[in-house]
């Protein structure tokens, strides 16, 4: 267990030797490496700030230690730095790893309808096919050919021998009809 001197500090010996009693083998360290390590992460990180924080965290890790069993304490703290950048690098790859895995929110998300969706739905069905059946055979089959088996105008007239005004005014008034159903059943009351 060797201490530290000016010489193995990267220090001149009048630093140590002049130092204040009572100032600790830490603060000659902050005192004499501050500013080559805060150099030493400005080349190699984008901001000042965070080479500031990541000066002063490689102190903050000596400050837990016994400073005085350090025999080489130049390459001991920029070893420590260089440990910190890797860590930082680790961290920033897991977190952009982390960000590009989330998962959407769509994944997440049931398509299946709700229960309550479903019950209406049923019921609007059971309304829709009772306003169908109080409609004349030859509206609902108008009405049923074009909204159910997507047939033409021109077709449902051809078929049924009608013309296409006639099978546009039964498509309407089948339309009319069940909104008016379904709203009556509602309570919404529109016309």
């Amino acid at each position: 267990m060797t201490n530290i001197d000016g010489a193995e500090a990267g220090l001149t010996p009048g630093v140590l030797e002049g130092s204040p009693a009572g100032v600790t083998t830490l603060e000659m360290l902050v005192t004499g490496y501050q500013t080559r390590l805060l150099k030493f992460f400005r080349r190699r990180v984008h901001s000042v700030d965070d080479a500031a924080d990541m000066t002063q965290d490689v102190f903050v890790k000596l400050a837990g230690m016994d400073v005085g069993r350090i025999t080489a304490p130049g390459p001991f703290l920029f070893k420590t730095a260089v440990n910190l950048l890797r860590d930082r690098g680790r961290s920033a790859a897991y977190r952009a790893a982390a960000q590009s895995s989330v998962l959407d929110e769509d994944e997440f998300v049931c398509t299946a309808p709700l229960p309550e969706r479903v019950v209406a739905a049923r019921q609007q069905m059971v309304i829709l096919e009772q306003a169908l059946t109080e409609l004349s055979p030859k509206c609902r089959a108008v009405f049923v050919r074009y909204r159910y088996d997507g047939w033409s105008h021109q077709r449902i007239a051809d078929e049924l021998g009608v013309s296409i005004s006639m099978v546009e005014k039964y498509v309407r008034k089948a339309l009319i009809h069940c909104r008016h159903r379904l709203d009556e059943t509602s309570g919404e009351g529109r016309r």
